[in-house]
């Protein structure tokens, strides 16, 4: 029996030993050889938090760093913490280059939140279906919608794509074909051109709110800046917040390969910080929204990617 204890507690002893080790050759490996991971700056809380781990983080629009890796041939970073599909965008531009892929790998969803539109009551009366009504009211001047800029923003992006669909009808089987529909051109134009320039340093949804529906009168962006905004708004009581259908969801995901990186970018610290800023870490519904689908509802990332394009374009 005592030869049995001995044993188990030398066992203990060289396990307990190999632990230290490695948690040693863990920080030894982060000081020497830090993480480089790009975190898009539309996910604000989920970089602050990542800037006090060990990794060596850049905060960028995730428009802008799709640009960037889009063409550079082999970039300088270990990961990417962004909005899906941002990555399969960066991946779909550097296919036509004769570029390889840089995220085969990309992670289940970390925290999910879904698109919505937060309107004036006047607005909603007559816009409950959502943007493909609102490009129809904007030539009519009843409707003064905004959303982010696809340009240098990417929710702005995946907002914008939702629209698009909702003026088709559908979010599959669309290519960029489907973009040069006149009647589709033309209530594509009004809608964005409808969006005047960010006054504030603010969000367009603080912006309406604060200006008492002054400069807009109905805003897409996402369920985690609406239902917390308006939970404290003084004018809550006039308006709606309108979760379009089919409902789609801006899925924050990690793009890059390794234990250590999914450990550091990847892992409760992370996902903590994006929870505690009103992202949906499960798969359930919320007190303020219904439950949101397995799949993220948007239409293909190439898709997405056009209609980013166009927006730019017709914002000119």
């Amino acid at each position: 029996m005592r030869r049995l204890l001995a044993v188990v507690a030398a066992a203990a002893m060289v396990a307990g030993s190999i632990a230290i080790r490695s948690r040693l050759d863990r920080r030894e490996e982060d000081r020497t050889n830090p993480l480089r991971v790009v975190c898009a700056a539309e996910l604000a809380p989920a970089c602050d938090a990542l800037r006090r781990t060990s990794a060596q983080v850049t905060v960028q629009p995730a428009p802008v760093t799709a640009d960037r890796l889009g063409r550079e041939e082999t970039p300088e970073i270990d990961g990417w913490l962004a909005p899906a599909p941002w990555p399969q965008i960066v991946d779909g531009r550097r296919r036509p280059r004769g570029l390889l892929p840089l995220f085969a790998d990309v992670s289940p969803p970390l925290a999910r939140s879904p698109l919505v539109i937060v309107m004036s009551r006047a607005v909603a009366d007559r816009c409950a279906s959502g943007w493909k009504c609102l490009g129809e009211a904007v030539p009519r001047n009843q409707a003064r919608p905004g959303h982010p800029d696809p340009k240098d923003n990417g929710f702005g992006a995946l907002i914008a794509a939702q629209a698009a669909a909702s003026y088709f009808g559908r979010t599959t089987d669309l290519s960029t074909t489907d973009l040069d529909n006149p009647g589709f051109e033309a209530w594509f134009r009004a809608l964005q051109r409808a969006t005047p320039p960010l006054i504030s340093g603010s969000s367009l949804l603080n912006e309406m709110l604060g200006t008492n529906f002054a400069v807009y009168d109905a805003v897409g962006t996402i369920e985690a800046e609406a239902a917390p905004t308006l939970a404290v708004s003084a004018v809550q009581n006039r308006v709606t917040l309108l979760y379009p259908e089919p409902m789609a969801t801006v899925d924050v995901v990690l793009a890059g390969s390794g234990s250590r990186l999914r450990e550091v970018a990847g892992g409760d610290t992370v996902r903590k910080a994006l929870a505690d800023a009103g992202w949906r870490t499960g798969a359930g519904a919320t007190q303020t929204g219904p439950p949101i689908p397995p799949a993220n509802g948007l239409p293909s990332p190439g898709f997405i990617d056009a209609v980013r394009s166009r927006a730019e374009e017709v914002r000119r």
